[in-house]
């Protein structure tokens, strides 16, 4: 992204960040009863309880830490412990919008799989989001939308709405 842009960012919903320290607080318990003695945890054997540890540390980041930034050229998805997925926009060969989660599908290949996924339950604003996405695709883009949502987002989306497209 260069720097006369200032994309706008997307953080993790209020219910993704919720779930993120429920995995937290779920990890500290489960370490306080293992060192007190006094939780099931002693069954256990030491590899479950990394591994366990470990999905909720992934989790918890990923709750806490994942945003999607829109600049004028590129989509980004920045996530922890992942690696990071930029889509410039004239890439993008179909965008596809379903019918059973409100989310945005982007394909640089016509029939491939997903490039970039962002779901509404996911991301803070999806509407400002999903907005300035289809704003910006290029005119040989694609849209697959079986619910009719795209032009929704497109005329702007819930009333006062439009001052946070800047991020």
């Amino acid at each position: 992204m260069g720097d006369d842009e200032t994309p706008a960012t997307y953080r993790t919903s209020a219910f993704q960040r919720g779930l993120s320290l429920l995995s937290v607080g779920s990890l500290l318990l489960l370490g306080v009863l293992e060192v007190t003695d006094e939780g099931p945890l002693l069954e256990l054997s030491l590899v479950n309880v990394m591994l366990t540890g470990a999905m909720l540390v992934t989790a918890a980041a990923y709750g806490l830490r994942a945003t999607v930034r829109v600049s004028e050229t590129t989509v980004q998805k920045r996530r922890p412990l992942w690696t990071d997925h930029v889509l410039r926009f004239e890439d993008i060969q179909r965008v596809h919008l379903p019918v059973t989660t409100e989310a945005l599908w982007l394909y640089t290949e016509p029939d491939g799989s997903p490039d970039l996924s962002i779901e509404a339950q996911s991301f803070e604003r999806f509407e400002s989001l999903a907005r300035q996405v289809l704003r910006r695709l290029p005119q040989h883009a694609e849209i697959r939308d079986p619910a009719g949502r795209a032009e929704g987002y497109r005329r702007g989306g819930a009333a006062g709405d439009s001052q946070s497209d800047s991020g």
